[in-house]
């Protein structure tokens, strides 16, 4: 494909004269897209990636820290659902971070001081302290959850900038797959270190933390061979500097000399320029906001956040939960158990702590922190799945959107309900794993927010529809421990009833037809 793009690009090249001045637009099309743009595919991919393990990997070292930490329901919820306020908390300090100081160097130092944060967690006397710690480290790791995608497009031409931002977003669809892969061989471990001064004992979950802080590290280091994207310095009127990095894209592209390179001179591209408010900053925030609270965006605004809530909530909320859920489900079927029962019989008669009698006068509780391999492998199973069927959405789907989704949330509410009717244990997991492929209606709603949102508030409009859409995940995954633990299979229904509620709200969308008009005419 490299190539390809190259020596198209060399032909038109030859018909020019040398010593061309264009536009970074323009110029970036004669890099092509070669060994630079996909090693840059691969490592913003990782750091996404990374940040994910951040976020995901916390469900499976809190379960195995159940223990530890003497964690009940409550404080279970809270150390899960932590990461994804950090990701809430700084949403906007990175996009203001990213466009004033550069994309590299924000993704360089956001990954290294979550890293040392996220490292920081393994050791944690206690869950107030490690839930500050998760705090912190998701805060400064959610920058490459815009800083990534920012990086990569802007050192790509138009033409394969598409599809690697889609490639790029497919690696954190498997994040939490990941993170069971590392838990899969550590948390079976078994080991016990004590360190006296911090008054903890090492135990596998803790190497768990660890481990998985890593990939942040790793990426901050591997971010120093790549440049910072030549547009952002462009619109920092820093010309001579963009047109080195493009020049230096190409060489690595192309093989040739840099000097070879057709562009000698970048001019002025409004597009590309910053625009500075001549009021303050919350003003200026305002005033970028407003407009989708108001008429004609209005209905689009109010019908995409609603589902984004809706969708959010069951999507990252109850698989924040699946290590709990199906380490219950497969210690009572690996036993021999649970014959005639569904997922919530299960769920109800399986605790991570129980009573065990001692000369029928005393009563000693042993706490259960074993997470099943079982388990483990489930969780990688899903994020393949989810993975996988969201590559296939974004590339099939793009001319049925709306039915996709409606299809989707309703496969997630006939789930919902079948788990609770169908006395079959695996059933009941496979069934949950349905449940949450609500998920995959995260990557058309997206899509929805550029196409039903001009130029000039689309940025702001995607940027408030993640800190909802985490918001409400945070909110999701409190909620849920307290529901499932109250009563699991009211939860279940009611959450099935939001889900149609959510396929009337679709419905209420435009139709793709509409929209690809509606493309053809605005701005």
């Amino acid at each position: 494909m490299g190539k390809e793009i190259t020596n198209n690009n060399t032909m038109e090249v030859e018909k020019k004269k040398p010593g061309i001045a264009t536009t970074v637009e323009e110029a970036l099309s004669y890099t092509g897209f070669g060994k630079y743009n996909f090693s840059l595919l691969l490592i913003c991919s990782w750091t996404l990636q990374a940040m994910g393990l951040d976020l995901f990997g916390t469900s499976f070292v809190v379960a195995a820290a159940v223990c530890d930490l003497d964690l009940d329901m409550q404080k279970r919820a809270l150390l899960t659902a932590t990461p994804l306020a950090g990701v809430v908390a700084g949403a906007q300090l990175w996009g203001y971070f990213a466009d004033t100081k550069g994309r590299r160097l924000t993704l360089s130092l956001s990954m290294s001081i979550g890293f040392m944060f996220a490292a920081l967690s393994s050791l944690a006397p206690d869950w107030k302290t490690m839930m500050v710690l998760k705090l912190l480290s998701s805060t400064f790791t959610s920058a490459s959850n815009s800083s990534a995608y920012t990086l990569l497009g802007e050192s790509c031409s138009a033409r394969s900038r598409g599809r690697a931002m889609l490639l790029c977003t497919c690696s954190l669809m498997c994040a939490q797959a990941v993170a069971a892969v590392f838990a899969y061989p550590i948390l079976p471990l078994e080991f016990s270190y004590p360190i006296e001064f911090l008054g903890i004992t090492f135990r596998p979950w803790r190497l768990l933390a660890l481990v998985l802080s890593l990939p942040c590290a790793a990426t901050a280091c591997l971010l120093q061979l790549f440049h910072e994207s030549p547009k952002f310095l462009v619109s920092r009127s820093r010309y001579e500097d963009a047109l080195k990095v493009l020049k230096s894209i190409y060489s690595c592209n192309t093989g040739k000399d840099a000097n070879n390179f057709p562009v000698t001179k970048l001019v002025q591209d409004e597009e590309d320029q910053s625009s500075a408010s001549q009021g303050s900053f919350f003003r200026a925030v305002w005033e970028q906001t407003a407009p989708l609270f108001r008429p004609p965006l209005l209905k689009n605004t109010l019908k995409l956040f609603y589902l984004v809530v809706v969708i959010y909530m069951t999507g990252s909320g109850f698989v924040m939960w699946l290590p709990y859920i199906m380490n219950n489900l497969f210690s009572v079927v690996e036993s021999g158990g649970g014959e005639g029962m569904n997922l919530c019989t299960i769920i109800r008669d399986s605790t991570n702590s129980f009573v065990v009698a001692d000369n029928s006068t005393t009563t000693t509780e042993i706490c259960n922190d074993t997470i099943q391999k079982t388990t483990l492998l489930s969780a990688i199973t899903y994020g393949a799945v989810a993975s996988s069927a969201n590559l296939v959405l974004s590339l099939t789907c793009e001319a049925r959107k709306r039915l996709a989704m409606m299809g989707i949330i309703a496969m997630s509410a006939s789930a919902a309900v079948l788990l609770n009717v169908v006395p079959v244990p695996i059933a009941g997991g496979v069934f949950f794993f349905m449940f949450l492929l609500c998920a995959l209606s995260m990557g058309i709603l997206s899509v929805y927010f550029v196409e039903l949102y001009p130029t000039s508030v689309r940025g702001t409009a995607s940027c408030l529809s993640v800190m909802l859409g985490r918001s409400s995940a945070f909110l999701g995954v409190n909620a849920i421990g307290a529901l499932i633990t109250a009563n699991c299979e009211t939860t279940f229904y009611v959450w099935s009833v939001l889900l149609l509620s959510a396929i009337g709200m679709a419905w209420l969308l435009p139709k793709d037809k509409v929209i690809k008009e509606y493309e053809q005419t605005k701005l």
